[in-house]
């Protein structure tokens, strides 16, 4: 049986369910972020209530990023797990790795972001019951997230024991960003873990509670309270007879001092996030997960109005993947915090720590910019917070304006891409990241960005307090960038990455060449238009940017920068020396199921010397600056570049 369904939903659900129906161990990672929930405030990634060898359990709230010491990056950390949720049925722990698993099914409803497992699950002694767990992430009160547990004997008279808290062992890989912190128990219900990030000083407060029924009636079972080293819970014990359900309600909230709320209240905001968690919990709890599930499916009812795409297809699959794909996209973002961006994995997990890329800019910006504007403009805004750094990793680097970091965190966090990745198969040494260092493209990603939103929407506004800035100062940026080159008698652009991360100190990437171009002609344009208005923009702007030296240089280097052209056979080399590269065969890496398998058989050095590209370079130039070539010349070029591209990114396919 094949373990992913697409066709599960039916009636109103139809092409709405993404379903998992069996249970393999082996897929718990894949699961945990396919089946994740979010609110662009809070990211749940989806590991089961009860625990598994191979899990990775993570709660993560944008914008809360720690240190853990000087030899690392900063990154989002994982805060206490709350969907921890232990069963023991008559003194055997229930799993479904032992015993027998009669019947299996996970789904998202992508309508109403909520998650639900049936399972029915036979105990090593014979016990029979079915289970069924529901889960949501509010998206009517960010902060707020329920489970519900119903658990059903079939065939004899069991004792279900239930632990149930707030655990606060999490790291990430490893990495433990939070102090102790404080713990306590209110009411013998009310649990409250607080706790501080280790060097950002980020508090936060996560507040829960266990709530029990019998039949759909409320009971009184006696807590135990469970209070140990980062750990706090509550210990429940219940006799259920067959036919009979005990549902267990766990009702969590979650504050930091980070939100937008404490924002400039660095002095009070422990006192005051612990104040309002208190308060949001002992309103919410009592209502009960169905009436506060009610509510966020009402919110994501009212959201998906406005932002469902429908298309005319016999495929019900590409409906459906159309919907998953809106879905995650509305989860990822804090619509209205510019002081955070996009991670890479968005809030599903750990993977890239959180932090933003030009994969915000160039292959998720468009969506919002076209449907959600307002959004989009807080997603730029973001990038302009940004330029204190952007303008530090200039000076540092021994250059002039705004030169972008390739991996951001908090706003004024710098430079974050970390400096060792993985081990190399030929020395058996870590390998150095270099993108974080000679990946510089991003930095007119984000001006070309700038300008497709500006013409989407002609939001002067923002081009007035934001966007002019920006793409000025990282066109000043590639003015001191260029190189001149006496044999060229052009400007050139040595030593980079491109979006083409299998090549490594490269010298004019077309990629990079034709965007810092584009960049610097752009620069200059609102440099004109901002000369003629003499407006307050102008006056504000052309001494903080030093117009009249700058202009010059800029325009400069824009008309002078060397760009590859088609060669005799309509082939515009990736960048200089490109051609003379050795083939190798790529079927075997193509045909691969797991990304980036070329590393097993080769090191970075090894396969820079390799006509292969990891993802879209030059395919990705001729997508965004369509009016480069003609069209014979593009088929060439796609053509040539997609047999020898391994598509090795989640970036790469989209693009081609």
């Amino acid at each position: 049986m094949e373990m992913m369904n697409y066709n599960a939903g039916t009636g109103t659900c139809k092409n709405w369910i993404v379903e998992e129906r069996a249970f393999d161990t082996r897929y718990l990672g894949k699961c945990e972020a396919i089946f994740c929930q979010g609110n662009g405030y809070i990211g749940q990634r989806a590991a089961l209530e009860e625990r598994y060898v191979g899990e990775t359990r993570d709660l993560l709230v944008t914008g809360t990023f720690n240190k853990f010491d000087e030899n690392e990056v900063t990154e989002l950390p994982n805060l206490p797990d709350l969907t921890n949720l232990s069963l023991t049925v008559n003194g055997l722990r229930f799993s479904m790795d032992t015993g027998k698993l009669h019947g299996y099914s996970r789904r998202l409803n992508l309508k109403n972001g909520e998650l639900t497992r049936e399972v029915d699950w036979e105990s090593p002694a014979g016990d029979r019951l079915k289970l069924v767990f529901r889960r949501f992430v509010s998206l009517a009160d960010e902060h707020l997230l329920g489970i519900r547990a119903d658990i059903t004997p079939m065939n004899r008279n069991v004792t279900v024991k239930v632990e149930s808290g707030i655990d606060g062992r999490m790291t990430n890989t490893g990495s433990q960003h939070f102090h102790e912190g404080a713990k306590r128990l209110y009411d013998n219900r009310i649990l409250q873990m607080c706790s501080q990030t280790t060097q950002s000083g980020v508090w936060c407060c996560l507040h829960t509670v266990n709530s029990f029924l019998i039949d759909g009636s409320a009971v009184d079972l006696p807590l135990l309270p469970i209070i140990d080293r980062r750990y706090l819970s509550n210990r429940a014990e219940a006799a259920v007879e067959p036919g009979h359900t005990l549902t267990v309600e766990k009702i969590s909230c979650v504050h930091t001092s980070r939100d937008m709320a404490y924002d400039g209240c660095a002095d009070d905001a422990a006192a005051r996030i612990r104040q309002d968690g208190m308060a949001a919990i002992r309103a919410a709890y009592p209502r009960g997960y169905e009436a506060l599930a009610a509510e966020s499916f009402g919110a994501w009812e009212k959201l998906w109005k406005e932002i469902d795409i429908q298309i005319g297809t016999e495929k019900g699959y590409d409906q459906l993947a159309i919907r998953f794909a809106l879905y995650h996209l509305n989860i990822m973002v804090k619509k209205d915090d510019s002081r955070v961006g996009i991670g890479a994995k968005a809030l599903s997990g750990e993977g890239y720590k959180g932090h933003s890329f030009w994969d915000t800019e160039i292959f998720i910006l468009p969506y919002f910019t076209l449907t959600q504007p307002e959004t989009a403009r807080t997603l730029l805004e973001y990038r302009y917070k940004n330029l204190y750094g952007a303008r530090l990793k200039a000076r540092e680097n021994g250059y002039e304006g705004a030169m972008y970091p390739w991996e951001s965190a908090w706003i004024d966090d710098g430079e974050v891409t970390p400096l060792w990745g993985a081990a190399d198969v030929v020395t058996g040494l870590p390998m150095k990241i270099l993108t974080g260092m000679i990946e510089q493209h991003i930095s007119s990603d984000i001006a070309f960005a700038v300008w497709q939103y500006y013409t989407a929407t002609g939001d002067q506004d923002f081009l007035d307090r934001c966007g002019y800035e920006i793409v000025i100062d990282t066109a000043r940026f590639w003015a001191s960038r260029v190189e001149w080159n006496e044999d060229k008698q052009a400007y050139v652009i040595h030593d980079v990455i491109g979006p083409d991360e299998y090549k490594e100190h490269v010298n004019n990437n077309a990629y990079t060449n034709y965007m810092a171009q584009y960049n610097m002609g752009l620069a200059l344009h609102m440099m004109d238009t901002l000369e003629q208005s003499k407006n307050e923009v102008w006056q504000r702007l052309q001494e903080k940017l030093d117009f009249a030296g700058s202009r010059a240089k800029i325009q400069k280097a824009a008309q002078k920068i060397f760009l590859p052209q088609p060669n005799e056979d309509g082939i515009v080399a990736q960048f200089e020396g490109y051609f003379d590269l050795a083939h190798i065969d790529l079927t075997k890496y193509k045909e691969s199921s797991v990304v980036g398998t070329i590393y097993n058989d080769y090191n970075i050095e090894q396969i820079s010397g390799f006509q292969v590209a990891k993802q879209s370079d030059l395919v990705m130039l001729l997508f965004l600056r369509d009016d480069l070539f003609e069209r014979g010349i593009k088929r060439k070029n796609y053509e040539y570049y997609e047999a020898r591209t391994l598509h090795d990114s989640s970036l790469s396919k989209s693009t081609h």
